[in-house]
């Protein structure tokens, strides 16, 4: 047993033009139809436990401080997490971590800053908590310009159980930021296209919003294996669905 799980336990008390276009005739009703079927039920905190980055500043100047804040929000109660926060050394330095908001009380370390993560590992003496709740706050600094990710490698919630059982973690969009840091010789243009990448609903990387993106949109909704929250909401709705479905018909 994990000393993670000890602490659980302990505390007891997370083709062609032509061609596509039948094929998009067909493939519309077919998708609203699995939509319907699926019911309006969003994959939200209700039935999922996710760790999340939230920050205000996304693009950011050279030398200016920033924060990231790490949330976890849970379905079934979690009194222990042991998470990793990575991020680009060359980009960005950490100048310290805020616990002060933290629903974490008992911590087995402080928070372990290395050259290119930071470790949190702790525990709360409540039986667990429920929904979304703050772990810490890293405070970072821009060190260069170019765009850059600082994303949660690694998220393992603990419940309250009494037997250190491990929560399921879906993995969420918002677990990886992607953030553009500028100083005086950053153009305009670099920037809005930093900008405009932030969100996208090329779930394949390959260029274009497919069949195959819908196809895996869909798949994620029906397993619940992630969320695609194109609309940073921190859900995924009809509204994230009719997204994918107007990049794929306008592109």
């Amino acid at each position: 047993m994990t000393s993670f799980k000890r602490i659980s336990t302990w505390i007891h008390w997370f083709g062609s033009k032509r061609t596509r276009s039948r094929t998009v005739r067909y493939m519309f009703p077919a998708l609203l139809g699995t939509a319907t079927l699926l019911g309006a039920t969003a994959l939200t905190a209700v039935n999922n436990s996710f760790v999340v980055l939230e920050s205000s500043e996304q693009i950011v100047e050279v030398g200016d401080l920033f924060e990231v804040t790490v949330v976890a929000s849970a379905h079934t109660p979690v009194n222990a997490v042991d998470i990793l926060v990575s991020f680009q050394a060359d980009s960005v330095e950490v100048f310290g971590v805020d616990r002060g908001q933290s629903v974490l009380t008992l911590w087995t370390e402080d928070p372990v800053i290395s050259n290119s993560s930071v470790a949190l590992r702790g525990g709360t003496f409540r039986k667990g908590f429920i929904g979304e709740h703050e772990i810490a706050t890293i405070n970072f600094r821009a060190l260069k310009t170019g765009q850059y990710d600082v994303l949660v490698s690694k998220s393992t919630l603990f419940a309250g159980d009494g037997q250190g059982t491990e929560v399921p973690v879906t993995v969420h969009p918002r677990s990886k930021l992607s953030l553009f840091n500028f100083d005086e010789t950053t153009s305009e243009s670099d920037i809005a296209v930093a900008i405009q990448s932030k969100i996208t609903t090329d779930l394949t990387n390959d260029g274009k919003v497919t069949l195959q993106d819908i196809s895996a949109f869909m798949g994620a909704w029906s397993n619940k294996s992630q969320i695609f929250d194109f609309d940073n909401d921190g859900k995924m709705t009809f509204r994230d669905f009719s997204i994918i479905l107007a990049d794929f018909f306008l592109q």
